[in-house]
C-alpha cells in the first residue's frame, strides 16, 4: 500500500537502486535512482504484461493516481486497451471541438449544398453566436450558454443591436440541426439544445406578423 508520507519522503531524494512499489489493483510507483516517483498502471492483455505511465508525483497525487487506475480498470473490463483509450481521451481533451467548429462543420458538409440561404445562416452565427460562445468546447457548453445568446438576440443590445425575435427561432432551428448532424457523424457530441423549442426562447406574441412562421419553426424543432 502506498502512502502520501512515504512518497513525499522518496520524492527528489537519491536512491541506491530503482524501486518498484505497489498500491494494489494494478497501481504502482517506480522510484528512479534520482528520486523521481512515477505512477504506473500495470495490466495484462492476452496474457502479456503491460504498463502505462499515469504521471509523476507530486504533479499527480496518490488519490488522483487511484482515480486514474479505476478508470483504466473500467476500460480494461470493457475490452479496451487502457493505454490506447487514455491516449485517445487525452487528444480529445487537449483539442476539443468548439461551438464555432461544430457549426462550421454543419455549414461546410450540409448547409452549403442544401440551404439556399446559407449566407444568411453564416451571418447570423457570426453576429449572434461566435462572439459569445464560439470558442467554448461544444461538449462542455451548457443549455444556459445558448439561452443567454438567444435572450440577447430577442432583447437586443442598447445602442448596438435591435431586438430580433424572428432571428431567435431561425438560429435555434439551425443550431439544433447542426448539433444533431455533428452527433450523428460522431464529430462532436452535444444534446444541450434537444429539449428547447421556439417558445422556450421567444414568445409568439412578440411578433404577431410572423406568428405562423414561428409556429412552423416550433414544430420543426421539436
Amino acid at each position: 500500500m502506498l502512502y502520501e508520507t512515504s512518497l513525499r519522503a522518496l520524492s527528489g531524494k537519491p536512491q541506491s537502486k530503482i524501486q518498484e512499489l505497489s498500491d494494489g489493483k494494478g497501481l504502482g510507483a517506480r522510484v528512479s535512482k534520482q528520486g523521481k516517483v512515477r505512477f504506473q498502471f500495470r495490466y495484462k492483455i492476452n496474457g502479456k504484461n503491460r504498463r502505462m505511465d499515469l504521471g509523476d508525483y507530486p504533479d499527480v497525487l496518490l488519490r488522483q493516481a487511484r482515480d486514474m487506475t479505476e478508470e483504466c480498470r473500467s476500460w480494461l473490463a470493457e475490452g479496451h486497451d487502457p493505454k490506447l483509450k487514455r491516449s485517445m481521451s487525452r487528444d480529445k481533451t487537449l483539442t476539443p471541438v468548439t461551438v464555432k467548429q461544430a457549426l462550421e462543420y454543419w455549414i461546410d458538409n450540409y448547409a452549403r449544398d442544401n440551404r439556399v440561404n446559407v449566407d444568411k445562416n453564416i451571418a447570423q452565427f457570426n453576429r449572434h453566436i461566435y462572439p459569445y460562445i464560439g470558442h467554448f468546447p461544444i461538449e462542455q457548453t451548457e443549455t444556459r450558454h445558448w439561452i443567454e445568446c438567444f435572450d440577447r438576440i430577442r432583447k437586443g443590445i442598447k445602442g448596438k443591436q435591435r431586438p430580433a425575435p424572428v432571428a431567435v427561432g431561425q438560429i435555434l432551428q439551425n443550431a439544433k440541426q447542426a448539433l444533431r448532424f455533428c452527433r450523428v457523424r460522431r464529430y462532436a457530441i452535444s444534446r444541450e439544445l434537444d429539449d428547447l423549442i421556439v417558445t422556450d426562447v421567444v414568445s409568439l406574441r412578440q411578433h404577431s406578423s410572423t406568428s405562423l412562421f414561428l409556429t412552423d419553426l416550433m414544430i420543426a424543432t421539436k
